[in-house]
């Protein structure tokens, strides 16, 4: 590699057009004879009308404050829900207390699973559901949704889990 130094900088080195080339297009031309390209100043760009702008180019997303009150409270408000629905998941368990009695049979299995449904998913849930409303928060997008949405889950989950003891017992 033959290369030149610019100037006076020693830490510059620019090496010739011919060692870019490869392959069989590779004409070697003599460097003393082709002159370097001067770059030229690109023309400053022209404003983009609102159409055609980018999401980096438009402005930052307020933050409303209302959305931001609004989301904390249903999140509490779920998590408030989410707890005495897991307390009453294991108040359930004790449906299993008369099995066996009268001739009974009960499905254990069922009934345990049940059970656990009861008991994990409003945790599961009300986790999820903070997480996303975070996020949302943090990238400026509008979150009291989330909790709405995740209290609806809830409650379709929690009643399965209902529907499960229920047909185990």
């Amino acid at each position: 590699m033959s290369g030149t130094r610019p100037d006076d900088d020693p830490g510059v080195y620019r090496m010739p057009t011919e060692a870019f080339r490869v392959g069989a297009h590779a004409q070697p031309q003599d460097p003393v004879a082709t002159p370097e390209p001067v770059p030229t100043a690109a023309p400053p760009p022209a404003a983009p009308d609102a159409a055609t702008r980018t999401a980096s180019a438009r402005s930052p997303r307020r933050r409303r404050g209302w959305d931001i009150a609004l989301t904390i409270v249903l999140v509490v408000l779920l998590a408030v829900a989410a707890v005495i629905a897991s307390s009453l998941g294991l108040v359930m368990a004790a449906s299993a207390d008369a099995c066996g009695s009268g001739g009974r049979v009960c499905r254990d299995d069922l009934h345990s699973i049940g059970v656990w449904m009861l008991f994990t998913t409003p945790l599961l849930v009300l986790a999820v559901t903070a997480f996303f409303a975070i996020v949302l928060l943090v990238v400026r997008r509008r979150a009291f949704w989330v909790p709405i949405a995740g209290t609806i889950l809830l409650a379709a989950l929690w009643s399965l889990g209902v529907f499960l003891v229920w047909a185990a017992t």
